[in-house]
């Protein structure tokens, strides 16, 4: 069975689409589709369920974060004017929260893009996955292999765990949020264009089983 067979096989057993006058599908349908087989939700009760649990838990995430930074950084000891990046010249507070609106941006962007198929989020995402990380790696890489370095190899240390903690979570979290989005949206889709709930994250299992190589 083709990959344009599965699909259309996958409309089918989802109860088919409320179809408009012209006999075509709702343009959002492919999308509606790969959010499925995604995140394989089996009925509309457990779509709530997984939305509402995951944008708590990214919720929860976030705020966890934004109190490290508070604690951990934004109220430490630390002296913000040694070790200054050299990436754009951010002292050690700004290179954190840095890093944090970086991961933020990054996992929000590499989600959207995972079922829109967009080339240019995902490009982004990367060179803001990128740019983070040289954040989180720059206090250690630089007490490793720069004599003229202000901060010792210990500061150099936590400053870069609390940067990769940071860094961890706020992606982690967005990663909750975005998806509680698609299937906040994913239900309003269904609802307006009439597919049957039932069956849902079947469906979706036995056409991905179809889709492997060698099934018949």
């Amino acid at each position: 069975m083709t990959e344009a067979d599965a699909t259309l096989d996958f409309d089918e057993m989802l109860g088919g689409l409320a179809s408009p006058s012209d006999g075509q599908l709702p343009r959002d349908t492919e999308f509606a589709e790969r959010i499925i087989r995604r995140l394989n939700p089996v009925n509309q009760q457990q779509m709530f369920d997984l939305a509402a649990r995951q944008s708590k838990i990214g919720g929860m995430l976030i705020t966890l974060m934004v109190v490290v930074w508070w604690l951990f950084i934004g109220v430490d000891q630390d002296d913000m004017g040694a070790g200054v990046s050299v990436f754009f010249g951010l002292d050690f507070g700004q290179a954190a929260l840095a890093v944090m609106g970086l991961s933020l941006g990054s996992a929000v962007l590499t989600e959207f893009s995972r079922d829109m198929g967009k080339i240019l989020p995902s490009t982004l995402a990367g060179g803001m996955l990128i740019l983070a990380g040289l954040y989180v790696a720059e206090p250690l890489v630089s007490a490793l292999f720069l004599s003229s370095f202000d901060l010792t190899f210990s500061e150099s240390l936590w400053r870069s765990v609390r940067l990769g903690v940071l860094w961890a979570g706020m992606s982690f979290g967005a990663y909750q949020i975005v998806n509680a989005m698609l299937l906040n949206w994913l239900i309003r889709f269904m609802n307006s264009n009439g597919y049957d709930y039932s069956g849902i994250g079947d469906a979706s299992q036995e056409m991905d089983a179809r889709l492997l190589p060698g099934q018949d």
